[in-house]
Order: structure tokens, then sequence, then C-alpha cells
């Protein structure tokens, strides 16, 4: 196969090469034609080696200028992760820690693997981008983000953890994510965020905005809350806790 390319690895740079890395120029042109980058995930799924995977996930990286079409080359790309199966499991992984666009990838991780698989992945790669310093951490941002599509009892003590989280956009993405596990599990620490002084604004308006739909009560906790003033003016308490719109 080294004579048509098709075994040669990534040059000292990390770029693919050979017929990979001809394939790769093609599908990362944004402004080529949609049935060209179509052709060379399939050509690349075909080669079906890792790095051929890994290259065909790059597609994800970025959007064109069409909408339809762009969704419809990432639909495609997710398919043909499905066709690949396991073999697309170590690409995948890899792809989540370090690459932004990872709905689409994490949707193939879950089908090909099974949840428990999927979450172990996922919360492994979670834990390498957290490690991550020096600078705003994006990733983990995009990882969390996509938690509340793996419901789990490992993902919802992740969320809870991560609901402390120093970044507060990691806060509202966990904040999100754990209220999609019902009442019981989410608002002993939903108050917590609310008592506490260092929170954000826009963890306290998702809080409340969601609360607002949910109809749940923070009884319990009312007289801590009334204390510490975190409700505006635009909100109210029901007589049973509840947070509904003021006027």
């Amino acid at each position: 196969m080294g004579l048509f390319g098709f075994g040669k690895k990534s040059d000292k740079s990390g770029a693919p090469t050979g017929k990979v890395g001809r394939l790769d120029k093609k599908l990362m042109n944004k402004w080529g034609q949609t049935a060209e980058r179509q052709r060379a995930m399939q050509m690349l799924a075909d080669i079906g080696s890792e790095e051929a995977l890994s290259t065909l996930l790059k597609r994800f990286t970025y959007r064109t200028d069409g909408d339809i079409s762009d969704q419809d080359e990432k639909r495609l790309g997710y398919e043909l992760l499905l066709a690949a199966g396991e073999r697309a499991l170590g690409p995948i992984e890899a792809f989540i820690t370090k690459s932004d666009g990872v709905f689409w990838p994490l949707k193939a991780l879950k089908e090909i693997a099974g949840m428990d698989t999927a979450v172990e992945l996922m919360l492994r790669a979670l834990d390498r981008v957290e490690g991550i310093v020096g600078r705003r951490n994006e990733q983990k941002v995009q990882l969390v983000s996509n938690l509340r599509d793996f419901p789990h009892p490992l993902v919802l003590e992740r969320l809870k953890g991560l609901c402390s989280d120093p970044d507060h956009e990691v806060r509202v993405m966990a904040v999100d994510g754990l209220m999609t596990y019902g009442a019981k599990e989410a608002l002993p620490v939903i108050a917590e965020r609310l008592l506490d002084p260092e929170e954000s604004q826009a963890v306290h308006a998702v809080i409340f905005e969601q609360l607002v739909d949910l109809g749940w009560s923070l009884e319990p906790w009312r007289e801590a809350l009334d204390e510490a003033d975190v409700l505006p003016s635009h909100y109210r308490f029901t007589p049973k806790g509840r947070v509904t719109r003021a006027g």
C-alpha cells in the first residue's frame, strides 16, 4: 500500500502525507465544492486507517457558508464514522481532546461504543483537557456543554463537581446539564450556587429561568435565599417557594 501513499505516516509537522495528505487538502478547502469534500470524506473512510479517519474528523472543525450543505457534509461524516465502527474510537477520542466541533463525533462515539464506554472515553478526555493551563480552555467548555446528552450516574457526579468550576462558562453549562437530572439531584447544588456570594449573574440567570420553567420549589432554602437577597426584582417567590416572573 505504501506505493500509493496509503501507508505513509504524517510528516514531522504532524500533517498527513501521501494520498491521505492530498485528500486532507481537498477536505479542508471550505471554499471548494460540496461534492469534492464529500468525495474526499468517502475516500478517507474507504482507506479506513487511523490517520485517514483522524483526517476525516477535521471536517467537523469548520463551517461553510451554506448552512444546509454544511450540515449535510457533517451528517455524512457522522455516518462514515458509524460505518467505520470500532476503528473510529481512537481517532474520535483523540479529536475531542484537542479540536472544536465535537457534537457529531460525540454522537458517533455514543452510537458506536454504547453509553457506558462512551461516557468512560468522554470523561477521560475531559480529564485530559482539564490539565490544560495558561489559556482559556474552550475545549473543556465544549465537552461540558455536551455532557447533558450522556445521561449516566458518572456524568451526574461529574456535573455536580463542575458546578463549582473556576470558569463561570463551565459552571453555566454544568448547571444547565445537572438540571436535566431532576429536582432531587439538582436542587441542593443549585441552592449552593445561589448562596455563593462569588457566583456570577450569568449562572444565576440560567438557574432562575430554568426554575421558572420547571416549577421546582426552593422552600427548604427560602429563608437563607431571602437573607442573601439573591432574587432579582423581575422574579418573585410564590408562597410555596417556586420562582415566577414578577408582574
